[in-house]
């Protein structure tokens, strides 16, 4: 069983003070890395056990709140998801991590923001995990928006596009002019926030379509971006016809009020972390090798030295 983290986990004696949805990543975590099955006893006597909680009303009340979310993650997957849950015990489905790289991936990146002592350990250079995060996103979108195009725009080490380039590749997609870019952002401008282009033609080639313009935030501080990519700047240097929309892309899973109040703040469509595994559903083995392998080569390191509680 992993260590209890210390985000999110504040004593509770005569309120509830233990953040949900980090109880339910560690179970989560727990299950994937290491422990074949919990039950929600278990729980409760972990909370007692930690001093979070004193008494076993509270510490059962608070197993019954994550027990709940964990159903509700569960059931947006079916018979796909990682995990089931029967009872007052739950079970994991997959013999290894690797076999689930995806939800592995997306645990270990909200991880980074629950254990920061063990995320510190890999350093501060974040560019491979995005750019792994982007490809899920991207892998994802294609399966699960039938008829969509999901095009990659946004700037890496491997392809270091300015501005002018990303702003004609979209406009390039849809047929739209490009805008006054000069005008509207500064000159050392990478992708002004743009990482993936979704959009779904007609067969009449025209414009006027759907079209999303999403970022990815694969980091602890993804609250900071939800306002990105900002349409305004979007809408001078690139001449739309019709409107965009805006999407947001994050490992983490959120409860039902935090889903809606930063949807709200996205302004679009937000995509957590169960919308992303949700590919599933319509592709069981819907991760490319190739994604497959490099989530694994990265994943490997970190889980070896997760913190345990044994």
């Amino acid at each position: 069983m992993l260590s209890i983290p210390k985000t999110g986990m504040l004593r509770s004696v005569n309120s509830q003070n233990v953040s949900i949805d980090v109880l339910c990543d560690w179970i989560e975590g727990s299950l994937l890395f290491g422990e074949s099955e919990l039950s929600s006893v278990s729980i409760v006597d972990v909370l007692k056990e930690e001093n979070i909680c004193n008494e076993q009303e509270m510490a059962s009340r608070i197993a019954s709140d994550a027990w709940a979310e964990l159903k509700r993650r569960q059931a947006c997957l079916g018979n796909v998801a990682s995990f089931s849950i029967t009872g007052h015990r739950i079970s994991r489905r997959r013999k290894s991590w690797k076999d689930t790289p995806a939800h592995s991936f997306c645990v270990l990146l909200s991880f980074a923001k629950w254990y920061g002592s063990w995320a510190r350990r890999f350093g501060s250079d974040y560019t491979e995990q995005g750019e792994i995060f982007e490809e899920l996103t991207k892998e994802s979108l294609q399966v699960q928006l039938a008829g969509w195009t999901v095009h990659l725009t946004g700037w890496s080490r491997t392809k270091p596009n300015k501005l002018t380039a990303v702003v004609e590749e979209v406009a390039n997609h849809l047929g739209e002019p490009p805008g006054e870019l000069e005008k509207w952002t500064s000159p050392d401008a990478n992708d002004a926030g743009l990482d993936i282009l979704c959009y779904r033609p007609f067969p009449d080639g025209r414009v006027g379509i759907p079209v999303y313009l999403l970022q990815c935030a694969s980091g602890g501080d993804w609250d900071g971006k939800l306002h990105i990519p900002r349409l305004k700047i979007w809408k001078r240097i690139v001449q739309f016809t019709a409107k965009p929309k805006k999407a947001f892309a994050t490992p983490y899973a959120f409860l039902d009020a935090d889903f809606k109040r930063n949807c709200n703040l996205v302004g679009g469509m937000l995509i957590d972390r169960y919308r992303l595994l949700s590919a599933a559903c319509y592709k069981r083995n819907w991760i490319s090798r190739e994604l497959k392998n490099r989530i694994i080569d990265w994943a490997t390191p970190r889980v070896a030295v997760l913190p345990s509680s044994d």
